[in-house]
């Protein structure tokens, strides 16, 4: 499980800000948004609220940045060069290392993981261990300080295999190396899904569907509280040569399918309504392409196989942009899922950007749930808690936010003089 999540000098957040799932103690509200474990106490979920472009989506980003580069940098690391992309509106900051630190809960141990990064090199990276605060290991450049009583995993010769450009954490996990392993095992349950490259979840929803008999009984009846309006689902795959593939694929892409060599799969999804006569008496059933309903019908099938893997995993799903073709009812179906006892019973964890200032409510969200982005004047990315405002829990927070007390609010020069 996640506690907190710190990045600074990362896309436009400049200065470190971090990301907390910790409770405030003075809130006693909606005790099912809540869980302990290991003596903390932790909220289910985090909304994230803020004007386009104040930084919603690179707070997202910097979560899978790290998830990334923690699970798959051996990789990636052959290409040279790290992917990272720090804060450059300001001189201060545009040569220097982007920073990330998580803090993790795995069983009764508290870590601390963190690291600086360049597009060359791991600049800093540091381990600690809690209670009773162990430093397991601390890295600057290729100069590693290891414990070696407590973690003997951090060998001499795991440090000569890690190369400059890859994460000590993440050859020393490849290694098997037991609390190494530990903490990657955490992280890679880190699960993100941007709003505008939903092609790859409704694969993964797909594949689900068509080949695990649990998740889909689980993926219709979610369909089915959500009230899409549809009775089920039909999925059919089926393996194609190339040249067969290229038959029923786009016309754009045909002469580029058949020129390859190997194995095609062609997938079918249907959807099923109900028919009706002129007395509205029901007379049958319809079959519908899949890619012929609403963007909303799409959008739910699409994230009900990561919600349900999520809820049985006890994941950290990161959806960026919820309310993306999203009914606000459902919105708030989803929440309230992940913030209760039965629907969430392994305690999963989410995190989501939207604009649907209808969840801004007292009944639904806890103060210490609700978070906001705004940019300063120079551009950089600023992220605070509705918590941290000292607002009381009886107010009206969604008609205080679009009165701008709160801030991370857009500024439309045009409805000023509408006014």
């Amino acid at each position: 499980m996640i506690i907190t999540f710190t990045v600074g000098n990362f896309l436009s957040l400049k200065d470190k800000y971090s990301l907390s799932f910790r409770a405030k103690k003075t809130d006693q509200s909606l005790p099912d948004s809540m869980f302990t474990s290991n003596e903390e106490n932790l909220v289910k979920s985090i909304a994230v609220f803020g004007s386009n472009a104040s930084g919603k989506s690179n707070l997202i980003k910097a979560l899978a940045f790290v998830r990334n580069l923690v699970v798959n940098g051996l990789q990636q690391s052959l290409s040279g060069t790290i992917p990272v992309e720090p804060f450059v509106l300001s001189t201060t900051t545009e040569k220097e290392p982007s920073f990330f630190e998580l803090e993790i809960l795995s069983g009764e141990n508290t870590f601390i993981y963190g690291f600086e990064v360049l597009p060359q090199r791991i600049s800093r990276e540091w381990l600690h261990q809690f209670p009773n605060k162990k430093v397991l290991f601390e890295r600057t450049n290729q100069d590693f300080k290891i414990n070696a009583r407590y973690f003997k995993e951090g060998s001499t010769s795991a440090i000569k295999n890690t190369r400059e450009n890859v994460l000590f954490l993440t050859v020393l996990a490849s290694l098997n190396g037991e609390i190494s392993k530990e903490v990657v095992d955490v992280i890679k349950k880190i699960q993100v899904i941007f709003g505008l490259e939903r092609g790859q979840t409704l694969n993964y929803s797909f594949e689900k569907y068509a080949k695990d008999e649990s998740y889909r009984s689980r993926m219709k009846d979610f369909l089915l509280q959500a009230d899409v309006g549809i009775d089920d689902i039909l999925s059919e795959e089926k393996q194609m040569t190339a040249e067969e593939f290229a038959k029923v694929a786009p016309p754009p892409l045909r002469d580029s399918i058949a020129a390859q060599i190997g194995n095609f799969f062609h997938r079918k999804l249907a959807t099923v309504h109900q028919k009706y006569d002129g007395n509205g008496k029901s007379v049958g059933n319809v079959p519908f392409d899949f890619f012929k309903e609403s963007d909303g019908t799409q959008q739910v099938f699409a994230l009900s196989a990561p919600i349900i893997n999520s809820l049985e995993e006890a994941n950290l799903l990161v959806i960026d942009e919820l309310d993306s073709s999203l009914h606000p009812l459902i919105c708030r179906y989803l929440l309230k899922m992940f913030n209760s006892k039965e629907g969430n019973q392994k305690d999963a964890q989410l995190v989501f950007t939207t604009h649907d200032i209808s969840l801004l409510d007292e009944d639904l969200l806890r103060r210490d749930q609700v978070w906001f982005t705004q940019k300063d004047r120079a551009g950089a990315t600023e992220l605070f808690s509705l918590a941290d405002l000292g607002e009381r829990s009886n107010l009206n927070f969604a008609k205080r936010y679009l009165e701008g007390r709160y801030g991370a609010l857009p500024y439309v020069k045009l409805l000023e003089g509408m006014e």
